[in-house]
Formats: C-alpha cells, sequence, structure tokens
C-alpha cells in the first residue's frame, strides 16, 4: 500500500530481526548494535536523546545490517565531526548515516514533497512531517532539489588566523579578564559547511568555510532572535556574491558556542537570484548526515 510519513523506525528494525533492548548503550551516545550471542543482533538506543535524533541513530543501526558481518562485533554511531576517514570502521560509519537519510527521507517520496516547499512555513511543515531534525531535513533538502541551491550551516566562531591570539589563559591571569568571554565577544557567524544541490554545484557557486555573515537580513534575525526567517537579501558570500533568496531556521546551540549577545546557530537554506561569481570546481563540504 501507500507509505504514510513518518517511517517508524523501531518497527522497520523488527521487521529486519534487530532485537531492542533496555540497555543503554556502553560505547556510544547514540546507539548501538551488539550480537545476542546466538548469531543475531539487538539494538541499544539512547532514550535521553530528543526522539528526532533517536530515529536517525535507529537507522544508521538498520544501514549496518546492510554490510557483511555486522553481527561479528558491536557497532557504534560515532559522531561524523571526528571522523578518520583513513579508518575502515569509520567509512563505515558514514555508508550507515547515508543509509539512514535513505530510509528517513526515501528519495521518490521526498523528492516529490520539496518541489511543493517554497516558503518558510512549508520547510517547516516538511520537518514536521518526516519527523526529524532540522540539520538531517535540511541536508537532505539541498541535496535532492532540482534547483541551484544551498543548505549552509552557521556557527559563531572563530576564524582561524583568530584562534592563536585571542583569548590566551596566561594573558588572561597577567591583565584579570575572562578569556572565555574574550573569545565570545570575538566571535562571528561564520560558515561551517554546506550541502549544495546537484545544479548549484554545476552553476560552479563556491562557499568559502569561515566565511563571516554580516550583512543584514534574515540569517542574522534568525541569530539573533531565534526565529524562522526568509526574504531576498544581497549577501557577500566570497567568490558567491549577489542576491539571494533565503529561508534561515535556528538550530539548537550550547550555552557555550552562543554569540557575543547570545545569538544561535543558524541553518540557512540559500537559492541564488542574482548572482556574481568566480566558478571554482570545490567541493562545499561534506554531504553527510550528522544528528
Amino acid at each position: 500500500g501507500d507509505i504514510q510519513m513518518p517511517i517508524d523506525m523501531a518497527v522497520l528494525a523488527s521487521f529486519h530481526g534487530i532485537a531492542h533492548s533496555n540497555e543503554l548503550p556502553s560505547f556510544s551516545e547514540d546507539a548501538e548494535l551488539v550480537p545476542d550471542g546466538v548469531g543475531g543482533v539487538k539494538m541499544r538506543v539512547n532514550p535521553d536523546q530528543p526522539e528526532t535524533r533517536q530515529r536517525f541513530s535507529i537507522a544508521h543501526e538498520i544501514s549496518h545490517t546492510f554490510f557483511p558481518q555486522y553481527s561479528a562485533k558491536i557497532q557504534c554511531r560515532t559522531d561524523a565531526r571526528h571522523r578518520n576517514y583513513y579508518d575502515s570502521d569509520n567509512l563505515l560509519e558514514a555508508l550507515c548515516d547515508i543509509g539512514a537519510s535513505e530510509l528517513l527521507f526515501p528519495h521518490a517520496l521526498f523528492s516529490k514533497d520539496i518541489a511543493n516547499t517554497d516558503t518558510i512555513e512549508s520547510l517547516n511543515a516538511l520537518i514536521t512531517k518526516y519527523r526529524a531534525s532540522r540539520e538531517a531535513t535540511l541536508r537532505r533538502f539541498a541535496e535532492l532539489h532540482p534547483r541551484s541551491m544551498a543548505t549552509v550551516f552557521l556557527e559563531w566562531k572563530l576564524k582561524p588566523t583568530q584562534k592563536q591570539i585571542i583569548g590566551p589563559t596566561e594573558q588572561a591571569n597577567m591583565f584579570g579578564f575572562d578569556s572565555q568571554e574574550e573569545i565570545r565577544q570575538a566571535r562571528m557567524l561564520r560558515i561551517a559547511y554546506a550541502i549544495p544541490s546537484s545544479a548549484f554545484s554545476a552553476d560552479g557557486h563556491y562557499l568559502p568555510k569561515d566565511k563571516s555573515i554580516k550583512d543584514e537580513g534574515p540569517i542574522l534575525e534568525t541569530a539573533r532572535q531565534s526565529i524562522c526567517t526568509q526574504g531576498d537579501v544581497k549577501l557577500n558570500l566570497g567568490t558567491c556574491h549577489g542576491i539571494f533568496r533565503i529561508q534561515a531556521i535556528p538550530l539548537y546551540t550550547h550555552k557555550n558556542n552562543l554569540g557575543p549577545n547570545g545569538e544561535v546557530a543558524v541553518a540557512a537554506v540559500i537559492e541564488p537570484l542574482e548572482i556574481q561569481s568566480t566558478k571554482r570546481s570545490i567541493s562545499l563540504g561534506s554531504s553527510l548526515f550528522d544528528n
């Protein structure tokens, strides 16, 4: 029959022969697949994580069963930000993240839905419908969208050249100021990474990592007020600058990573309208999902 969203990942796991365990994960903050001693596996999921993160973790662990020898040892979901891709286990983890995105956002259904998603309200409705995190949904949105656009993830941070000269502890002790406060006040909203659509990449647009957002508009408004905003605005993103259509959504931000005045991190879907761009064939960043 017709598949209804969201897919129940726990039920899907049971259909695939994965038993549920009430034990907490021992080697992961999220979830792990554990041999049951009789040739099968059971899944441990951290119930303290948000529901959307649990759903992604379950989908990730289901994806482990698509590969040989999945029951030979404990399979743990790891943080994609800290993976060493020279390690074959980390490459497997990356593939399972891709598998998880396919399970959460089935290509045919999700592609149909994004075709009718062109406002911040419809974008939020999409996130609700698939019961996934904002980050995972917006990544998938950009990857599958037929138009030229990208999802840009922005964080409050120093640029690399500032890290060695702002906030050293020895200076704080000598002059009596708070080194962490100095760092916080120097932070700007910068590109952490971007996920492009195929059309965006084909157009040759390049969004440099750590490029700061200084132009007033929806992105900074979202960061300051923690609200969803949209609008057309002129942005200078290095070699890619001009008029963009913006849909900006606030992201959960740990208190240690807030902006100078308590601003939050932002995910923004940006669509070029009138662009002056220097074409470069450089990757915009990893398209792997991390929830």
